[in-house]
């Protein structure tokens, strides 16, 4: 019985500290990625009445981008969206302007998470859309 007691220690010590180890690992390689980032920097001017289309992009990514999101509170212009297919780097603005004005565009992107936590990048944008 005691032999057997020591066996199951010798061989369970061992594996945890394996996996304490592995953890830390993974825990110290996703806190060393790189935040991604949503491009442009800021959104050209458009026109009311005229066709108008940006394209985004998600950089610094380990993993692929499950959408590229508007802020229903500081949403794009009627007459615009975002088009955007699941697991591309990119997307676009797109749609044709219907009024005039200065609006606040708060938009996010996020990744899959793998054995790191998704991530999540976001950026408010001026855009000035012209008579």
């Amino acid at each position: 019985m005691l032999r057997k007691l020591l066996f199951a220690l010798c061989l369970t010590l061992p594996l945890a500290g394996c996996e304490a180890g592995i953890f830390g690992n993974t825990l110290a390689g996703c806190a060393m990625q790189p935040e991604p980032t949503l491009l442009p920097e800021i959104l050209p001017i458009a026109a009311v009445g005229r066709p108008y289309s940006v394209q985004l992009e998600v950089i610094n990514t380990s993993t692929p981008v499950h959408g590229i999101y508007v802020n229903d509170a500081y949403a794009l212009p009627e007459g615009l969206w975002v088009e955007h297919q699941d697991r591309d780097a990119y997307g676009l603005i797109t749609g044709t302007p219907l009024k005039a004005g200065t609006y606040e565009v708060h938009m996010a992107a996020g990744t899959y998470g793998t054995q790191c936590a998704g991530r999540r990048a976001s950026r408010v944008y001026k855009l000035e859309v012209t008579e």
